[in-house]
């Protein structure tokens, strides 16, 4: 092609045919494909806002269909004269259907290639010329002629600057900031880069600082993206709602109102403007002379329009965030009115769940907190923004909620257990019948049983709830079946998935009444369960029961009416507050609430188990709140009443600080290296050690360890008065170390009956039965008081035989030695018998077994696709893996394959095992199964050798 001259009549039926039969249609169908991307989410206006309403990896846009805009722009490429206007311009489509496709690589690859082939360069260059300095410049762009009206207008421009921007905006999306800063750079300063593309390399620029995070940074070139830049009316009132935004987070309110006017101003999408009408209602109140009560005046007024009626939820809520620090009663009350407003908006409503999960936790009414939590997570989807923080709260105000509840079922249960017989069967009675009542709910007037009367009806397509998007279902276009056409498919199911999210696939009857259910729901959390007054604690245990099956004997069994019962509901509320009062310490941050939590376990169970972690933690936590004369009071408790545990240790001698680190590991390598000295008997190594350790390192978390291990080296070079002490004493110092207090123990007790065995054996007496001459046995095992003696009782079935086989021996001389067997034959050489090649590995990693598998089956689909062979793994025994290659449907051809991979399995196919590590051979399908049932893997290989001829 490039060989003809390239005359004016070649040029123009080049350039015409390259432009509109294929260029055109490629474009045509890309952008297609791209229509309605900007409607595929459901956008969070309350946070910082998307820079692009898509992300490239969520698009799910139509791969087929983007294959078909490369196919066709490839052979526009290839079948016209690459001196054409319009080929870069298809190169270009290329890149942005790879780019749109998130197949980084090949786009940035793509444009790569248009930036070194179609450089400007001179007839007489033979090599493309990247880059050239012009005024001491470095400029990469190719040169456009923008000094007329015309040639903006309608003079063709190169599509190599346009690649630079988009190579840039492939090197963002792959989060390589640096190099695309440095592309940036040079585009910024380049002398010849177009002035119609300055927009965009800004706003690639404010893209990237925003994409990073670094927000101040964004403002002015975002700035200039809407000054110089000619984006869609959408993208333009987007670009200027982020910039308001910006401002308000630099506190720079009369901007940020200025910006969100200028959304107003755009017309765009109906859902944007109410945002940005919020937004400046809320900036507002922060600007000098705005107050409140103005802000929420307005909002109310929007109320009153119909343009806003399907916002209604939206309003409400926002009019409770700009009141819930001054008024949290008013915001709950502005709260529960969205959620009373019928919508079909679910982000709207996880916010206001959330909202009112805020307001409560910060009120710390942790119990409705964690209800509304609760209710948030089970409506908000994947990708909502504070979703982590969400399942955290849940989690944790779950389990606060469970530990108070446990505390209040145990004190009803208990207080119950304590009333008189009668006054109690009473109350389990009425208790009964409310569980009964629950199980059987009399039934409505529509006849159904439960509900509240009002059936709830699924959400209709109404043009309150914005189900007449077109978007929902676009027109078909020449008559073609919705179905059929790809692209109004994945629009549609765009957005569904915004509308509805990851929604499961069901019977339509079963949504509905799933969906009654939610819109009942959704106005209100899950309500908690009542308050357990009489005997609650007993509805897990027959909440599967049947009514009938209920009555006053199942119920009257939880009470705790017995001393056991009774200790072990105590027990669990001991459990509830220790646990309480960490989780609003250490997860909630709520020191106040966990010191009055373990306050009240102390006064109740002033000899709680786990006191003396009790008193520590209250003594860290007032020290903390700087409340240092009720600190001094739980340390000094520490040290008189709990003087030898590792909490008294602490206070005493301190703890290792975070920070010193090298110190708490040197103090357990000591003890690791005075641990190993005792295993080999080197007892005066471990007190060298010992004494070593006091002095270099002082108290250690190990310190309890070192003690009993020099007990128990004492215990074993010094008098046994010496090594009671010692064990006496790590019992006394230790009470709270449960690990180190049970093995003193064990040995304190070992040590008691020490003498107990001496005394046993001093007095025990050997004598002579007198009913018989038989001599006692001297070697007779000595049976300690403690050890149980094992029957032996011989078989007489065996003795018997046993002695048949002796007299038979000595008439019949022995049998000759058995010849050997080889069980392997060759089979007939007129008949074609099934082979296997085998390759039997020695000593070789199960990975790279599992490699071999895998080359092997590779070359057998490359070398002998039409053989079909297959490739598997076999282990003959434990230690006995093999590969096998089957199967061959003679000898002659698995003799073939076998000579072939003899000489290239080395190299080619498992170079990473050494051939000394691996054997091959053949084997016929029988010999095999031999082989299997012998085991005799050396025998076949001497077989194989001897009868078989290879290379």
């Amino acid at each position: 092609m490039a060989s003809k001259p390239y005359s004016f009549t070649r040029r123009v039926v080049q350039n015409t045919v390259t432009r509109y039969n294929y260029y055109y249609h490629a474009k045509l169908k890309l952008e297609k494909v791209l229509t309605g991307i900007n409607k595929q989410r459901q956008d969070n206006y309350n946070v910082y806002l998307p820079f692009y309403p898509f992300t490239v990896d969520k698009l799910n846009l139509d791969v087929n269909e983007l294959d078909s805009v490369v196919q066709k722009a490839s052979v526009a490429v290839q079948i016209h004269d690459p001196r054409g206007r319009w080929i870069d311009d298809s190169y270009l489509l290329i890149g942005k259907a790879y780019y749109y496709k998130g197949e980084w690589e090949a786009a940035a690859n793509t444009f790569q290639f248009i930036n070194t082939t179609f450089a400007p360069k001179k007839k007489s260059d033979y090599n493309a010329v990247v880059g050239s300095s012009q005024n001491d410049l470095l400029s990469i762009s190719s040169r456009e002629k923008e000094k007329t009206w015309y040639a903006r207008q309608f003079r063709h421009t190169s599509a190599r600057n346009d690649a630079f921007l988009w190579q840039a905006r492939t090197l963002i999306e792959q989060n390589k900031h640096d190099e695309a800063q440095s592309l940036l750079n040079i585009l910024e300063t380049d002398p010849y880069f177009p002035r119609r593309l300055d927009g965009q390399l800004a706003e690639l620029q404010a893209w990237k600082f925003y994409k990073q995070g670094q927000y101040a940074e964004t403002i002015e070139p975002l700035r200039l993206a809407l000054k110089k830049g000619h984006s869609g009316r959408d993208q333009k009132a987007r670009m200027y709602y982020i910039l308001g935004q910006l401002y308000v987070s630099q506190n720079k309110y009369d901007s940020a109102m200025t910006a969100f006017r200028e959304v107003i101003a755009a017309k765009s999408d109906a859902t944007i403007d109410f945002n940005a009408r919020v937004q400046i209602a809320k900036a507002n109140t922060k600007v000098n002379g705005g107050s409140l009560e103005e802000s929420i005046a307005a909002l109310q007024s929007m109320l009153r329009k119909e343009r806003f009626i399907p916002f209604r939820d939206a309003i409400y809520y926002n009019m409770a965030s700009l009141c819930a620090n001054e008024d949290p009663e008013r915001a709950i009350d502005f709260l529960n009115k969205s959620l009373r407003v019928e919508s079909a908006n679910m982000l709207q409503k996880t916010l206001t769940f959330k909202g009112m999960a805020d307001i409560y936790y910060f009120r710390k009414d942790y119990r409705n907190a964690q209800r509304y939590y609760d209710s948030t997570a089970s409506i908000m989807g994947p990708d909502f923004h504070d979703a982590e923080l969400v399942n955290a709260r849940k989690e944790t105000l779950g389990a606060v909620a469970e530990k108070v509840q446990t505390i209040r079922d145990e004190d009803s249960l208990q207080q119950i257990a304590s009333l008189p017989p009668a006054m109690r069967d009473t109350l389990l009675a009425k208790q009964v019948a409310a569980l009964k009542a629950a199980k059987n709910p009399p039934p409505t007037e529509g006849g159904k049983k439960g509900g509240n009367g009002t059936a709830q009806a699924p959400p209709s397509f109404t043009a309150n709830n914005n189900y007449n998007n077109p978007s929902f279902g676009p027109a078909n276009e020449g008559g073609e079946w919705y179905f059929y056409n790809q692209s109004n498919k994945s629009t549609g199911f765009s957005e569904f998935r915004r509308r509805w999210g990851n929604r499961a696939l069901g019977d339509n009857w079963r949504r509905s009444q799933q969906s009654g259910a939610l819109l009942a729901n959704n106005n209100a959390p899950t309500p908690p369960q009542p308050e357990v007054n009489e005997g609650n604690n007993a509805a897990p245990s027959i909440a599967d029961l049947p009514a009938d099956s209920i009555n006053v004997s199942l119920l009257a069994n939880q009470l705790p009416d017995t001393p056991e019962k009774l200790e072990a509901s105590r027990g669990r509320q001991q459990e509830a507050y220790f646990d309480l009062g960490k989780l609003y310490n250490d997860k909630l941050d709520d020191t106040r609430e966990g010191i009055l939590t373990y306050d009240t376990l102390l006064s109740r169970f002033p000899e709680h188990p786990r006191k003396v972690e009790v008193l520590y933690s209250l003594y860290a936590w007032h020290n903390k709140l700087n409340h240092n004369e009720l600190a001094a009071k739980y340390k000094n408790q520490v040290l008189t009443q709990f003087p030898g545990t590792q909490y008294a240790s602490i206070l005493t001698y301190g703890a290792l600080s975070p920070q010193d680190k090298e110190k708490n590991k040197a103090a357990e390598n000591i003890y690791e290296s005075a641990y190993n000295a005792f295993r080999q008997g080197n007892y005066d190594t471990v007190f060298v050690l010992r004494k070593f350790s006091d002095s270099t390192v002082g108290f250690s978390p190990v310190q309890a360890k070192f003690d009993l291990l020099e007990a128990m080296a004492i215990i074993k070079t010094r008098p046994e008065d010496e090594g009671k002490a010692a064990i006496a004493s790590v019992i006394t110092k230790y009470p709270g170390e449960e690990g180190i207090l049970n093995q003193a123990k064990a040995i304190q007790e070992a040590l008691e009956r020490r003498q107990q065995v001496t005394d046993y054996l001093t007095q025990l007496e050997i004598q002579r039965d007198s009913s018989s001459t038989a001599q006692v046995d001297e070697n007779i095992r000595i049976r300690y008081p403690w050890q149980t003696p094992a029957p032996n009782l011989p078989d007489s079935l065996a003795l018997k035989a046993k002695a048949d086989s002796v007299a038979a021996a000595a008439n019949v001389p022995p049998p000759p030695p058995p010849k050997p067997v080889t069980p392997y034959q060759l089979g007939d050489e007129k008949t074609a018998i099934p082979h296997f090649v085998v390759i039997h590995f020695d000593r070789v990693s199960k990975v790279l077994i599992d490699e071999a598998v895998a080359q092997f089956s590779k070359y057998n689909s490359e070398k002998h696709a039409s053989e079909q062979l297959q490739t598997s793994m076999y282990a003959l025994t434990p230690n006995e893996i093999m590969v096998i290659v089957r199967l061959f449907p003679d000898e002659n051809k698995a003799l073939t394959y076998f000579d072939e991979v003899s000489r290239v399995a080395s190299e080619t196919i498992i170079p990473r095992i050494r051939p000394t590590d691996y054997r091959l051979f053949i084997i016929s399908r029988e010999n095999f199964i031999l082989l299997n049932n012998t085991k005799d893997l050396e025998g076949y290989r001497k077989f194989f050798g001897n009868n078989y001829i290879t290379e």
